[in-house]
């Protein structure tokens, strides 16, 4: 068995299992919305897009420049994610909802961070497939919070007797082994939340192995995916 690393979104979805990981801040965010009791996650690709598809009594969540859009009652903050207890909630952000669309056709579709990273390499490990970790990145250029996260998963699918594949593998696994909050910190995502008063959101990303919830791709709705346990 097998896993990979990709450093951003590939052109085409990979075959097999994916994990989607933004971890500064839409995955780590996503999860918790779940674990907090979320009825559910519809992923959009941008703002308009959440706002066609929300529904009467559904929640907007998501963030522009790291900061709530208007009309938008959440951001993409794991501080809050409580706050979508009971909910259905609509997510758009920069990164990780558009890379969680391009991945679309995988066979299954998980999202990834360090606060699940073992939980999330046991559903991935488990179908017995090929394991691609697919980092979001930032704007189009590579994330460095999400390769150290990828790096992170990927030690535990090493656990579970996955061999990692090519160099965005090796790279990821290079950085595994450093503090995660002292990587997180150096990283653009960690700088442009620092710029907008939203460090602490950086504290909480970086915890490891806090929970086991791994959100799920359950299909579309509309031209949302929807993500639920």
């Amino acid at each position: 068995m097998k896993f990979h690393v990709h450093l951003l979104p590939p052109p085409t979805p990979p075959r097999g299992v994916v994990v989607v990981v933004d971890v500064i801040r839409a995955t780590t965010t996503a999860a918790l919305y779940l674990k907090e009791g979320a009825e559910a996650l519809v992923l959009a690709l941008g703002v308009e897009a959440a706002k066609r598809l929300r529904k009467p009594g559904e929640l907007l969540a998501g963030e522009v420049g790291g900061l709530p859009p208007p009309g938008f009652t959440l951001g993409n903050s794991p501080q809050e994610a409580h706050k979508a207890r009971g909910k259905r909630v609509v997510m758009a952000t920069t990164n990780g909802t558009r890379a969680a669309h391009a991945v679309l056709g995988a066979e299954e579709i998980f999202l990834g961070s360090l606060q699940n990273a073992r939980a999330v390499a046991q559903r991935a490990g488990a179908w017995g497939r090929e394991v691609h970790l697919v980092c979001a990145g930032k704007e189009g250029g590579v994330a460095l919070d999400d390769l150290y996260t990828a790096g992170v998963i990927g030690q535990r699918l090493r656990e579970l007797g996955f061999a990692p594949q090519g160099d965005g593998s090796h790279m990821a696994l290079l950085l595994a082994p450093h503090p995660p909050l002292e990587v997180l910190r150096v990283s653009e995502a960690a700088k442009a939340l620092e710029g907008v008063g939203l460090g602490a959101d950086v504290a909480e990303c970086a915890q490891v192995d806090t929970h086991s919830v791994v959100p799920r791709y359950l299909g579309q709705r509309g031209e949302g995916m929807v993500f639920g346990l």
